[in-house]
């Protein structure tokens, strides 16, 4: 009985021994990060400084680049944002700011793929600084004729916007003309 016990001990902790690997724990690889210091030399080879920044390395012992990928990337984005405020401010004689936030929103617009009736709403508050329910009701009365509810809410993205009420007029044609054009709206 002693000695199949002891057998039977033994296969178990065989077994167990070589089902485990370690301690039981997952390990899992974190990138290493290190200092480095690349010297800098001018155009005719004379040393000017060294320039040290922090890396981290792969697996292999290759340099990381995948933080460059997505900062090359943001980089990109915020260029074509900036790019898109420029054009605003150009076209609506608009301030850098007004402008960058109309190009903010319209991207950020832009990159929802489904659109809720909220989603529209906070687009049209966060842009025009104007009650959606107002926006709403002003759209509803100028698609039977009465622009003057349109008019006014006009009027108070304008104020918002720090600009005119015409140049109001061109910022809502450019970015809503083809569905102001559909409901028979004209400004």
């Amino acid at each position: 009985m002693t000695k199949s016990l002891s057998v039977l001990f033994s296969a178990l902790m065989l077994m167990g021994l070589v089902s485990c690997n370690g301690s039981g724990t997952v390990s899992y690889y974190e990138p290493q990060w290190y200092y480095n210091c690349y010297p800098v030399y001018d155009y005719w080879g004379y040393y000017m400084y060294d320039d040290c920044y922090w890396e981290y390395y792969n697996e292999d012992g290759s340099l990381a680049q995948e933080l460059d990928m997505s900062e090359k990337l943001a980089d990109r984005e915020a260029h074509v944002l900036a790019k898109t405020a420029e054009v605003y401010a150009e076209k609506f004689t608009l301030s850098n700011d007004q402008a960058m936030k109309i190009a903010k929103n319209v991207k950020d617009f832009a990159a929802l793929q489904d659109r809720s009736s909220e989603d529209v709403a906070d687009f049209a508050e966060k842009l025009y600084g104007v009650n959606p329910n107002k926006v709403a009701s002003a759209v509803a009365g100028a698609m039977v004729g009465n622009n003057a509810e349109l008019n006014e809410v006009i009027s108070q993205a304008a104020q918002n916007f720090q600009t005119s009420e015409q140049t109001m007029k061109a910022i809502v044609n450019e970015l809503h003309g083809k569905a102001l054009e559909e409901n028979g709206i004209d400004l």
